[in-house]
């Protein structure tokens, strides 16, 4: 045998058996726990929901529900009914929502709206008419009262026919005829008042040639007349809108126009202001130059807020009271100087008198009713007279 090689198995067996005694020495380390793995369940699937495709019956409940909402805003109902209209806009809302992924939500939705709308325009009908009923007789007799009834007689026959329609169909039962009845009638009324106010409105600006102070306005002002005019009977909205015009350019230029006199006007108050204090009259007439003090800035103020009309009657107003009260002081004045005068007349007789009694008759010294001491008066306003 080969001694390297029996070398080298010995080695081997002594690296062997050292391991092995190692091994004994130590226990094996344990080992890892393998982690259990749940198995993965599938997701489930999601089914879409099931709904009926959008036809024709759903598309016509949809539009009468639109129809009947656009009714409501035309006649108010809105504004008249809040809390009843709210709960009808949500149904519909709601049905809107659900148009084209859920049939049957849409469909009872837009029922409901439709019940709701329905039962508002009943009752609010019938208390409108009653609300109406009273708007029309105060239009009415506010036109009469105006002069619209024979400055304008066509036309307040037009009025008047409307209203008798409007009447007719309330008691036929056509409760929303009746209504748009009532409304053209009202819109009319009121479209003769306002032409009342515009031929006053001219008459005050002709009368005081105001028409200078602003053409242009005055010019637009005629062509809205003459369009009201044209429209009335059978476009009443427009016949309202431009008489409604008209009056606001009169009132420009009638503005205007007051604005220029007051302008002219407040010089002389103030030259009259300034009378009755070079006469100290707020002291003789302390409440009376109050008054006109107060007139006076009243017009200040309605001027600043652009209310010429008001501010120059305000104005007039002042100058009438200033003037009252300075002619009134000065007259005091003028009796007191009388009679501040007359009694120094009547002391000078009474002293002539006496020295010529003297002369005849000598009065003894420090007789009664005579003195050399100057005789004293005392006028009104506390003044001694010598």
């Amino acid at each position: 045998m080969n001694p390297k090689k029996v070398k080298l198995l010995a080695g081997a067996v002594l690296v062997s058996v050292a391991l092995l005694a190692a091994c004994k020495s130590a226990p094996p380390a344990a080992p890892e726990p393998t982690p259990s793995v749940e198995p993965t369940q599938p997701e489930p699937s999601v089914e879409p929901a099931q709904t009926k495709p959008v036809d024709e019956a759903l598309t016509s409940l949809r539009d009468e529900c639109e129809a009947l909402r656009e009714k409501g805003l035309k006649y108010g109902i809105n504004t008249f009914k809040p809390e009843g209209w709210g709960e009808a806009e949500a149904s519909r809302n709601a049905g809107l929502a659900a148009y084209g992924t859920d049939y049957d939500a849409s469909e009872a939705a837009f029922k409901d709206a439709i019940q709701k709308y329905t039962a508002l325009f009943s009752s609010a009908f019938d208390e409108i008419a009653l609300q109406l009923e009273d708007e029309l007789g105060a239009a009415r007799d506010q036109a009469i009262a105006a002069g619209a009834d024979s400055y304008f007689p066509e036309q307040f026959g037009l009025a008047d026919e409307a209203l008798n329609q409007a009447v007719s169909l309330r008691d036929g039962g056509d409760k929303e005829g009746a209504y748009g009845a009532a409304q053209i009638a009202l819109m009319r009324y009121r479209t003769l008042i306002l032409g009342m106010d515009a031929v006053a409105l001219n008459d005050e600006i002709v009368e005081n040639d105001f028409a200078e102070k602003d053409p242009e306005s005055y010019e637009k002002a005629g062509v809205k007349y003459e369009e009201s005019a044209a429209a009335y009977g059978a476009r009443d909205p427009e016949a309202y809108e431009a008489a409604s015009e008209c009056v606001k350019l009169l009132a420009m230029v009638s503005n205007a126009g007051y604005r220029g006199l007051s302008e002219e006007k407040t010089p002389k108050v103030i030259e009259i202001r300034d009378l009755c204090d070079s006469i100290k009259a707020s002291r003789s007439m302390p409440a009376e130059y109050g008054s006109a003090q107060q007139s006076f800035e009243s017009s200040k103020a309605l001027g600043a807020k652009d209310e010429w009309k008001n501010a120059y009657n305000a104005l007039l107003d002042a100058e009438n009271r200033y003037t009252t009260v300075y002619q009134e002081v000065t007259l005091r004045r003028n009796a007191a100087d009388f009679a501040i005068s007359a009694a120094k007349n009547r002391q000078a007789a009474s002293t002539d008198l006496a020295r010529q009694a003297d002369e005849l008759v000598p009065l003894p010294e420090d007789a009664e009713g005579f003195s050399d001491e100057p005789y004293v008066i005392e006028s009104e306003s506390g003044e001694e007279i010598k």
